[in-house]
């Protein structure tokens, strides 16, 4: 199913094994770079039918330890899964794919007047900023709901 897509490589799977924080490295046994939704759903899927722990990577700016394995498991990294899908100007949200960062974004809608605001600090990508709730405070805007991209 992933063939070049999936890396036991030492060097990927440390590099996979930690975040921007203290904690050790802990890697995965492996690592897939999903390019869909589909591709995703199916490692999940193969990884449920094995009860083999399952570990999403977006930009590894963790600072709370989840990109360890400390179980092993597969690593799902989601970088290249970076395209734009949607803008909605008037309802002031978008789609995009869970490897999308911040900046390419921003860099995205730049000439659209909108923006994203959330800002943790980091270059982190949205996927990983909605799956943790990332948000360094509220801001005069807003913090981003579980799911939802909005733009100011």
């Amino acid at each position: 199913m992933l063939g070049e897509c999936i890396s036991t490589s030492s060097s990927v799977l440390e590099q996979h094994g930690h975040g921007e924080s203290w904690h050790p490295v802990k890697a995965p046994d492996a690592v897939c770079f999903a390019r869909s939704n589909e591709e995703v759903a199916a490692i999940v899927r193969l990884c449920a039918a094995s009860a083999t722990p399952v570990i999403a990577f977006g930009t590894g700016t963790s600072l709370e330890g989840q990109v360890q394995a400390v179980n092993g498991g597969i690593c799902i990294d989601t970088s290249q899964m970076n395209q734009i899908l949607e803008v909605n100007s008037e309802d002031m949200d978008c789609r995009v794919q869970a490897g999308v960062t911040r900046r390419e974004l921003n860099q995205y809608l730049r000439d659209t007047g909108l923006f994203f605001p959330i800002d943790p600090g980091a270059n982190t990508s949205i996927g990983g900023m909605t799956a943790t709730r990332a948000s360094p405070a509220p801001t005069r805007y807003a913090t981003a709901p579980c799911g939802k991209t909005c733009l100011a």
